[in-house]
């Protein structure tokens, strides 16, 4: 479907209110965590959680805009919402709390004697879905199984350990080779991260099954699972972790999850009662959503970027493509054709090209703000207050950086934008903004099992392109922007960036413990990034989550939905 700008129209909020959203949901850094404790400072017990008694159990449906949920190995998977998963079926051997701190999942606490040893008091008790302890031959077992997995995209956050040492049976020592600045927050359950627990055994018996039914020591057992409609979950018995008032987690008996990949279709099910929480609700569906008595929205997380990725190289021409994208062989599309957005100016001139105030209201109904730089509010370390948008929307300059490219012809030149569904408006207005420089852009929307597939054929000049902001900076670029070498940085390459000074301010950050010297180090390289226009920063959106006015208790940290201390009340 294509939009008219008349129908780019819809309810909003005011640039006020959107204000307000993010200063309510924001999420500290916590660069360098030197320590941490579980127990006391676990999710459930900082978010106020009622008595079980005051809480009913039953069953929750959730949407997940996704047609597939392919893998669920978190040694393997590093992408899409079976990441979001993962926090309901594994536990970690640490986690991000409520407040973007890094707390206790399995280590209740844990000590740093020196940059590179790291000590890890085990909970007691805690067991997998079978009925196995987990406990620290176990978690030694999990974390060693990664360290010999050389195709998995996790394998550089471990690169690094010496050994891991099973100390006595809730004692788990680490030993690092060197001394690695991000390395506690390696150890998180969470996107990219290394510290989410499987059980080695089942996966090492049969690793096809284990990634479409595994077995983890989370809040929720995955029983049954239909194809392309929905994922049955259980009650794990004897999960581990309490509310603050001790009451056993979950407090749900069952979770089933339905993937629901058409926003409208979203909607409607939310609308009708038949899903008690859908993780995104359509933009323009959601200032509705909180006019009415039976939906609340939640979970408005400001840690999220949306950018636009050109690509950057010729795929034919970057001898390690084939790593970052996991394709056996390169794209040779561009083997005699012009690729326009290798050359930075025409990178500079599509920045320059976007209104972000008007993507912001025709295409995110007020659920955002504008974003020049890399470093979202959510790193308030990092972050410094956007420049007036007129200082860097200039169509007359977009204009003028493309003739002197040598692009004057009608169009100037013809781009492809890959998105996915949920993508469609943002790229429609963006198709019309670039239409007014004299560019051309074809939208490719491709459904999200594919998306992945296709955006790594580096087929497409442009890609719609979005993530969270990390807690720990590093995690924010490193996979998303690092050139590829030995480990796995750089497996997220959506656009083949490349720039040996930044890589070499990431390597920098990498190796050094200071939080205030790894702060100064990211900032210069978000200065090259924004010089190089590695990629065209858009806006920092609020993403809507919506549950049913009695469903609450819902976790969203780090863009996650975790449902282990949710209830009905």
């Amino acid at each position: 479907m294509k939009w008219t700008t008349e129908e780019l129209e819809g309810p909003r909020i005011d640039r006020r209110t959107a204000g307000k959203l993010f200063a309510a949901a924001g999420i500290s850094s916590l660069a360098g965590c030197a320590g941490g404790s579980g127990g006391e400072e676990t999710e459930a017990a900082t978010s106020e959680v009622e008595s079980e008694s005051e809480s009913s159990g039953s069953e929750a449906v959730i949407g997940f805009n996704i047609d597939e949920i392919e893998f669920l190995d978190p040694h393997y998977v590093d992408k899409g919402q079976e990441i979001t998963l993962h926090s309901n079926i594994y536990s970690g051997l640490t986690k991000i709390g409520p407040d973007g701190s890094i707390v206790g999942d399995l280590a209740v606490d844990w000590s740093i004697p020196d940059s590179t040893t790291y000590e890890f008091d085990l909970v007691e008790g805690a067991t997998f879905h079978n009925g196995d302890p987990v406990d620290a031959d176990a978690i030694k077992a999990s974390i060693d199984r990664l360290r010999n997995l050389d195709d998995s995209p996790h394998l550089g956050k471990v690169e690094s350990i010496d050994s891991v040492e099973a100390v006595d049976a809730t004692t788990l020592r680490i030993n690092l080779a060197s001394t690695v600045g991000p390395f506690i927050s390696f150890m998180t359950r969470g996107p990219g991260r290394a510290g989410t627990i499987v059980h080695a055994e089942a996966a090492e018996e049969d690793p096809d099954g284990y990634n479409r039914m595994p077995v983890g020591s989370g809040p929720f057992e995955l029983i049954e699972r239909e194809p392309g409609e929905y994922l049955q979950f259980e009650a794990h018995d004897d999960y581990h972790e309490t509310d603050a008032d001790g009451n056993a987690l979950p407090y749900l008996d069952s979770l089933r999850v339905d993937l629901i990949p058409e926003p409208s279709t979203m909607w409607t099910a939310m609308q009708g009662g038949e899903i008690d929480y859908s993780n995104q609700v359509p933009a323009q569906n959601a200032a509705q959503a909180e006019s009415m008595d039976s939906l609340n929205i939640v979970g408005a997380n400001p840690g999220a970027w949306f950018c636009i990725a050109p690509l950057c190289n010729d795929p034919a021409e970057v001898e390690w493509q084939q790593y970052a994208s996991g394709n056996e062989q390169a794209t040779d599309k561009w083997a005699d054709q012009d690729l326009p957005t290798s050359n930075p100016a025409v990178r500079e001139a599509i920045a320059k090209a976007i209104d972000r105030e008007a993507l912001i209201e025709r295409a995110h109904f007020g659920y955002a703000e504008p974003a020049h730089s890399l470093w979202n509010p959510s790193i308030p370390s990092l972050h410094e207050e956007e420049p007036d948008p007129g200082q860097y929307y200039a169509p007359d300059e977009a204009r003028s950086l493309l003739d002197e490219a040598g692009y004057t012809g009608e169009p100037r030149m013809t781009l492809s934008l890959l998105g996915g569904p949920t993508d469609e408006r943002r790229m429609t207005v963006v198709q019309q903004m670039l239409a007014e420089v004299g560019i051309e852009v074809e939208l490719n929307i491709q459904q999200s099992s594919s998306f992945w597939d296709t955006l790594y054929r580096y087929e497409n000049e442009l890609v719609m392109y979005d993530g969270y902001v990390d807690i720990d900076p590093w995690m924010s670029v490193w996979k998303q922007l690092k050139t590829p070498a030995e480990g796995s940085a750089g497996d997220w390459q959506a656009n083949l960036y490349n720039n040996p000074e930044f890589n070499s301010l990431l390597e920098e950050d990498y190796q050094t413990a200071d939080p205030e010297t790894r702060a100064q180090v990211m900032k210069e390289a978000e200065e090259i990034f924004v010089e190089d226009t590695a990629w065209v920063m858009t806006t920092f959106p609020l993403i809507p989550k919506g549950s049913a006015a009695n469903f609450n208790g819902i976790g969203n940290q780090a863009g996650l939905s975790n449902f282990h201390a949710a209830r009905f009340e």
